[in-house]
């Protein structure tokens, strides 16, 4: 790839753990990209352009805006009374080798309620892909995103996702990877107004050389607010995965509550895993949990599975279907449902070929 610019993105909010290289990633991209096949069905466009979403920061970060400064394709929508409880199908595609970028924006306004599930496809050609997606949540607003990656094992994807939650305001997300290219992905998530929250739901699978790179940053405002984060992976082969998730309680933010936990198994000799689990306080009266559970099939769940005259690869896919099953199910979409169970399908089988 020509051109390339190196940035540093998914920083923490707080340095640490130097040694480790873990405050940061260092990405070479090539920013001279054209627009991807960003696809709606559903939606309605907002009176808003792109650039009034500015304001809004996002997980990856200010380095990355460049990648969507000039040829990035998308939309800007609306969520409002008149489509209440409508789900929008987004599916993005990349557009060649060369890479390219796009974005989707939404307004949510005042006691809105919309799913977003964005689906990113293969990408045949391979390449990279950048795509961003923000969200301006008003007061007692409910937005869902779900976003589901597919990428083929010769492109790597840039996930950004930025929200600012007013009073009320919800914001749940549903991030399921089952690509066999490269991630990186970068939420954050301002709870600005009182009682403002979200939830996270991410499960991932890692195999082969894959690189798996997450950062989660949760801002804590307002009062009362609330952040609940889970994240279930396996890691197989020599897979790669930094899971970065940040809890912020800031001045002001008196009486929230957050929480994070990781569950990691690991499948493989060669495997790489590191999880910065972070909650950074500068109020009194809040609560934060945070934990991480890393570790493989003991002897006792092989014991039972061989019992039972089932082998250990056959029951690490069992175990590796059964954590993605759990989340897959609550995408409460029947057609992207299917979709998921098939191409989990194709990257296990994908998984025993040799690497």
């Amino acid at each position: 790839m020509e051109n390339n610019n190196e940035m540093k993105i998914n920083k923490l909010p707080a340095k640490t753990w130097y040694w480790l290289r873990m405050n940061d990633t260092a990405l070479n991209w090539n920013p001279d990209m054209a627009g991807c096949s960003v696809k709606i069905d559903g939606g309605k466009e907002a009176d808003k352009q792109a650039s009034d979403f500015d304001g809004i920061e996002t997980g990856a970060g200010r380095d990355a805006d460049v990648l969507f400064a000039q040829q990035a394709a998308g939309s800007v929508l609306v969520a409002d009374e008149t489509n209440k409880g409508q789900t929008v199908h987004v599916l993005i595609n990349g557009t060649g080798a060369n890479g390219s970028s796009g974005y989707a924006y939404v307004q949510a306004d005042a006691g809105s309620d919309m799913t977003v599930i964005e689906t990113f496809g293969e990408n045949a050609e391979g390449g990279s892909l950048a795509f961003r997606t923000r969200f301006n949540i008003e007061k007692d607003a409910h937005i869902r995103l779900v976003q589901i990656f597919m990428q083929g094992e010769n492109t790597t994807i840039l996930n950004d996702v930025g929200s600012e939650c007013a009073e009320n305001g919800q914001l749940d997300v549903l991030q399921i990877f089952i690509g066999k290219g490269n991630l990186y992905n970068g939420v954050r998530t301002e709870l600005i107004g009182k009682r403002a929250s979200t939830n996270m739901d991410i499960g991932y699978l890692g195999q082969k050389k894959q690189v798996i790179d997450i950062n989660l940053v949760v801002n804590h405002i307002g009062k009362k607010t609330n952040c609940n984060i889970q994240v279930d992976g396996t890691l197989k082969d020599a897979a790669e995965k930094i899971f970065r998730g940040s809890i912020d309680f800031k001045t002001g933010s008196s009486d929230s509550k957050g929480a994070e936990t990781e569950n990691v198994l690991l499948l493989g000799d060669d495997v790489v895993n590191k999880t910065i689990p972070l909650i950074l306080c500068a109020e009194e009266n809040v609560e934060g949990s945070h934990g991480a559970t890393i570790g493989e099939l003991d002897e006792d769940t092989l014991f039972y599975f061989a019992s039972r005259g089932i082998d250990m690869e056959t029951a690490e896919d069992m175990m590796t279907k059964g954590k993605m099953e759990v989340l897959y199910r609550k995408i409460q979409d029947e057609n992207t449902e299917k979709l998921v169970e098939k191409q989990l399908a194709e990257v296990m089988e994908y998984d025993r070929q040799e690497l």
